[in-house]
């Protein structure tokens, strides 16, 4: 299934006094956002609250329209109103959002601590949304920030995505930090030297920013 709102809101923050401006309500804790396009025949649904969530209902049926997430189905009906979606889609971000490095709030705070203690933001190598943070004289990295699947990480065929830190620590405490909920054997580097720590609030800042500077002075 396509996921269609990613493209426009995987690394933005939301203005909401912004949303409020645009037209959405908000309900239940969530802010809830409702246009009707393509001559009325379909409705677009905007929920945000702790994540986003859209839907495109066909009001001739009053069902979910799921030709628009079926990637295969490229007919040009379904064009039409994908790119309608994503119109909308498009107008909500450039005017209720501004830009961020990364998808998780967590990972994004952790960025800016980066930045205020070292004075390095992450440069991003691959043009996708793996960013590197290096060592100013030397260019070596000492942190990575990666949007994988948790199955990347557990491999229990779970595709829900999440931002992770890859770092550097001392050999000797690696069984030790794999014990603690949110810190695994590192993705896609070294298992005997790096770890994988999820950014999604598992594990506090103090403690990702200590093991950053254990991962900072190994690197050197």
């Amino acid at each position: 299934m396509i996921h269609i709102e990613d493209e426009f809101f995987l690394k933005k923050k939301f203005n909401f006094e912004k949303l409020k401006e645009f037209g959405f309500s908000f309900e239940n804790n969530t802010y809830v956002y409702t246009e009707y396009f393509l001559d009325s025949n379909f409705k677009a649904i905007i929920e945000i609250s702790d994540v986003l969530k859209g839907k495109v209902i066909d009001n001739n049926s009053d069902e979910e329209y799921i030709p628009l997430r079926i990637e295969s189905f490229d007919g040009e009906y379904v064009c039409k109103v994908r790119e309608a979606y994503k119109s909308i889609l498009k107008r909500i971000a450039d005017t209720c959002c501004t830009n961020v490095f990364f998808a998780f709030e967590q990972a994004n705070r952790i960025t800016n601590q980066i930045y205020e203690t070292y004075g390095i933001k992450p440069d991003f190598p691959w043009n996708d949304d793996n960013g590197v943070f290096r060592h100013l004289d030397t260019r070596k990295w000492f942190s990575l920030i990666m949007y994988v699947s948790i199955d990347a990480l557990l491999k229990n065929g779970d595709g829900h995505m999440l931002n992770i830190i890859n770092v550097k620590i001392d050999t000797s405490k690696r069984d030790e930090l794999c014990e603690i909920k949110g810190i695994y054997p590192a993705f896609h580097m070294n298992h005997k030297m790096w770890v994988s720590i999820a950014l999604d609030e598992t594990i506090s800042d103090d403690k990702i920013m200590k093991l950053i500077q254990c991962s900072f002075d190994l690197t050197k």
